[in-house]
């Protein structure tokens, strides 16, 4: 026999820990998205443009994914909440600027 401790593949320990990184992923790319039209005029349009029809959805599943983690880790004192609360925050941004921008182009379009 092995002197080696045989895992429980029901026992939590062996269970993956959820730390939300998912999210903070989601939300820091819906970020850096934002500042992709501000690039040099060096880089292609399509790497400029492209991404910007990604901020909101990945805003909008950085909020989500980040909303499951947390509810995940509810009860466990020693998971760490950081993450999921770093992509949620990231992915509101993401959704209020879009949103801003939308209505603000909107409210000057219609006053042309």
């Amino acid at each position: 026999m092995s002197s080696a401790r045989q895992i429980d593949p029901l026992e939590e320990e062996a269970l993956p820990q959820v730390t939300g990184t998912w999210s903070l992923m989601l939300g820091t790319l819906a970020v850096a998205a934002i500042g992709c039209p501000l690039l040099p005029e060096s880089v292609s349009n399509q790497f400029r443009y492209l991404p910007v029809y990604f901020i909101l959805p990945l805003g909008i599943w950085a909020v989500v994914s980040g909303g499951i983690a947390l509810r995940r880790m509810r009860g466990n004192k020693a998971a760490g909440r950081n993450r999921a609360r770093a992509g949620i925050t990231l992915g509101t941004v993401a959704i209020v600027t879009v949103t801003a921008v939308i209505v603000w182009t909107c409210w000057t379009l219609r006053h042309i």
